[in-house]
């Protein structure tokens, strides 16, 4: 009987060992933070900006064709629907993806939005620029205002289209404050959610559809790829889960994992993103 009173202590005390052993191997599970192939990645909460997933996220880098989104917020905050832009000769003969403008060419507001966000239409941006703006640097100032109206700290902008220059960068954070700010206007968030759309000049009516496959993506509300040599693959991504929105954004990726790299960065935001069941009038007990 005196053997197995000293056996008791000893087992009770390896399986306490073994038990904290498993709580700290499930804590360890719970906190392990995914990798993703972007060298520049974040995932914030839309609701209060936390940043929710975090891999070097305030380094700046080219945005490439992501400028777009900041380039339709000024176009919908400083035109009404409805107003018609006119196509210059500087405009018409920009480096493309073009939507193949010609000068003297006119497009409506909604229509040049459409081509911007979802073909990503250089020409079209230069329009917009200049007719918002009065000049590609006009529309900068526009652009760094903005900037400093939204407090990012580490961002500045030199053209419409997201075409590097060494003036020209953001943080992968800044973007995704910027895409929280355009997701509050209806017009730009319309059309970043559209996938396919039919638009009309004074010279050309064409169907256009989204660079990105909405329909093919869990939770994607909307986006904005970018690519140049220089910032390689950029690619920022609204999306919502139950009652849970997250931005994240991804910066110099590659081709085959920018879209993997953002949904890895949403499903770890959404696991983590603690949110509260609004109270319906069932729940509440008289």
């Amino acid at each position: 009987m005196a053997n197995i009173w000293k056996v008791v202590p000893a087992t009770l005390l390896v399986l306490i060992i073994l038990s904290g052993m498993d709580s700290a191997g499930i804590r360890m599970a719970e906190t392990i933070v995914p990798q993703i192939a972007g060298e520049f990645g974040v995932a914030i909460d839309v609701e209060t900006g936390e940043i929710l997933y975090n891999k070097i996220a305030h380094s700046k880098a080219y945005p490439a064709s992501m400028t777009k989104v900041l380039t339709a917020t000024i176009l919908d905050e400083r035109m009404d629907d409805g107003e018609i832009l006119t196509v210059s000769p500087n405009a018409a003969c920009q480096e493309c993806i073009c939507l193949g403008l010609k000068a003297g060419e006119k497009i409506s507001k909604q229509d040049a939005m459409k081509a911007l966000l979802l073909v990503s239409a250089n020409d079209v941006s230069v329009t917009i620029a200049e007719n918002v703006g009065g000049s590609e640097e006009g529309f900068a100032e526009l652009m760094n205002q903005k900037v400093r109206v939204l407090r990012l700290k580490n961002s500045h902008f030199v053209s419409a289209s997201g075409l590097n220059g060494p003036n020209h960068y953001t943080t992968p954070y800044d973007m995704a404050l910027i895409t929280k700010e355009a997701v509050q206007h209806p017009n730009v968030l319309e059309v970043m959610s559209t996938q396919a759309a039919r638009i009309k000049t004074s010279m050309q009516e064409k169907n256009i559809s989204n660079l990105i496959k909405l329909q093919t993506m869990p939770n994607v509300i909307a986006g904005k790829p970018g690519f140049t040599n220089a910032a390689q693959h950029t690619l920022v991504e609204y999306l919502k889960k139950d009652n849970k929105e997250v931005i994240s954004v991804v910066m110099k990726s590659d081709k085959q994992s920018k879209y993997s790299d953002v949904q890895t960065m949403a499903n770890y935001s959404f696991a983590h993103l603690q949110k509260s069941k609004p109270v319906s009038e069932e729940d509440i007990v008289d």
